[in-house]
Parts: structure tokens; C-alpha cells; sequence
């Protein structure tokens, strides 16, 4: 893959390439009372501090999820009342736009474990339910304590009042009974939970929950990910499958570019 050591190059590169995330794309502004700042307490303000600071604006957080939900689902936006779950919700902005137009909203997370620090494992290789997996701490410090949860966004998410269940999404089954929800999104996040070789096995319990219909949106695979030829393949034949996917009495019935390649899958009930 070519890259270029200009900056100026590279940041109109970047620009291009999450164009869908910030452009005006029908003239519509998001709704004027989700733009205003998240009402954090002290404590949620030093938290924030430490927080990937393109998450801690809540408009810029809005505006981003406001183009995907008219880009990758706007039937929510015209939709009598839906059951909603987001598997890893981080800030939330998806499921506030939402709870705003009538729907019935459910959000996720659980530690953030996604890089290794003092050599602690990381949750991108693990298999799916793997029993040796164990971290004390996640990548932000917070203890990993099953019984008293905590996560990089919790003092966000609490700030805006949404529902949550935590819960480890690198072990299935997942804490929902069958078809318990019209729609199942995952947005960039499904790379936290294990290795891409058991993908798969997760949009089975996706589509186990739904009802009516699953999103998964990817990141692009890292540079350092690539060179890992287990890890490459296993990623790409989990897109090709995507493609194809038909079974659970579910069908794919979209692909979705974004950051310039098909990483974007929606799957729709027969």
C-alpha cells in the first residue's frame, strides 16, 4: 500500500476517505437538542480528559452518527417504534439520534482491552471464549470487575441517561434471548471482541437476537494486523462471507464502502 510522508497530502488523503462521515449529505442538520455539551459532573470531566478526545465532543459525536444512520439504516428515521440493540455503544450518539425519533434503545460495552501494555494480551487475538484469556486492568486503567463494571465511556453514557448491559462480547452466548430485538448494529467494534477467524460465529449471535435485520460496520485492518497472515486471510474471507452471508433466515442485502474499501454489511430477515 503507498503512503506519503506529507503532511498536507496525507491529511487531504484522510479527508477523502471519511468524507461519508462528515460531509452534508442531504442538507439536514442532526437534532439542535443532542448538540449540546455532555452535562458531565467533576469527575466525568477528568475522565473525559483521558478519553480519545475526537469522542468527547458530543456534536461531533452526533453529526458522525447522524450521516451513518442516513447513510446505513434510514428506514429507523421513518420507522414506527423499533427494538434497537448496538453491540459496544462507546459514546452512545447512535442510540440518542435513535431514542430521539421513537425507538426503543439497549446499549453494550465492556472494558476497553484492545492493546498491550506490560505485556498484557490483547482482546484482537484471542479465540471467542477463550478460557486463558485475563487482563487485571483495561488500556485505561480501570479495574475489570465483573461484578462492579466499568468502562471508558461509562461516565458519558450515564450523562445522557442511556440503558446498558456490560458484558464481555469476546464470550458467547450473549446476555438476550432469541429474538429479542428488530435490529442488531455493531459499529467498528466487532475487532475488539476476538480474532477475526470467529467473526463469523458472532453474526450467528447477532442474527440469533434479531429479528428483522443486523449491521456491521469494520475498521480497516491496521498495518501492523496485515502483516499477520492469519489475521489478513481470516479477515478477508470474514468480508467475503458477509457478502454472501445466507443463513439464520437472514440474507445479505447490502455492502457499504468505507475508508475505501467494502467494510459495511447489512443483513436483512427472509
Amino acid at each position: 500500500m503507498r503512503t506519503f510522508k506529507d503532511p498536507a497530502v496525507r491529511k487531504l488523503i484522510k479527508q477523502e476517505r471519511i468524507k461519508a462521515d462528515t460531509i452534508d449529505l442531504f442538507g439536514e442538520t442532526p437534532p439542535a437538542e443532542l448538540m449540546a455539551d455532555y452535562p458531565l459532573d467533576t469527575e466525568g470531566q477528568r475522565r473525559s480528559a483521558t478519553m480519545q478526545q475526537k469522542y468527547a465532543k458530543r456534536g461531533r459525536n452526533i453529526e458522525r452518527c447522524w450521516n451513518r444512520i442516513q447513510l446505513y439504516m434510514p428506514e429507523l428515521l421513518i420507522s414506527q417504534p423499533q427494538d434497537v440493540l448496538e453491540l459496544s455503544t462507546a459514546h452512545g450518539a447512535m442510540l440518542e439520534i435513535l431514542r430521539h425519533y421513537g425507538h426503543n434503545v439497549m446499549g453494550t460495552d465492556y472494558a476497553n482491552m484492545a492493546w498491550s501494555k506490560d505485556g498484557a494480551a490483547m482482546s484482537q487475538f484471542r479465540a471467542l471464549n477463550d478460557p486463558d484469556f485475563e487482563r487485571e486492568y483495561d488500556d485505561r486503567g480501570n479495574a475489570i470487575d465483573p461484578e462492579k463494571p466499568d468502562w471508558p465511556y461509562r461516565h458519558v453514557v450515564e450523562s445522557i441517561d442511556l440503558p446498558m448491559t456490560v458484558f464481555d462480547a469476546g464470550h458467547a452466548p450473549y446476555p438476550f434471548a432469541d429474538k429479542s430485538y428488530d435490529m442488531v448494529m455493531c459499529f467498528q467494534a466487532i475487532e475488539h471482541y476476538c480474532h477475526p477467524k470467529d467473526w463469523m460465529v458472532l453474526i450467528d449471535e447477532f442474527c440469533r437476537i434479531s429479528r428483522k435485520s443486523v449491521f456491521v460496520l469494520l475498521n480497516r485492518i491496521m498495518p501492523q494486523f496485515r502483516e499477520r497472515e492469519d489475521y489478513n486471510n481470516a479477515f478477508n474471507e470474514f468480508r467475503h462471507g458477509m457478502r454472501s452471508y445466507s443463513k439464520n433466515g437472514f440474507i445479505c442485502t447490502g455492502t457499504f464502502v468505507h475508508w475505501d474499501q467494502a467494510l459495511g454489511f447489512k443483513l436483512t430477515a427472509q
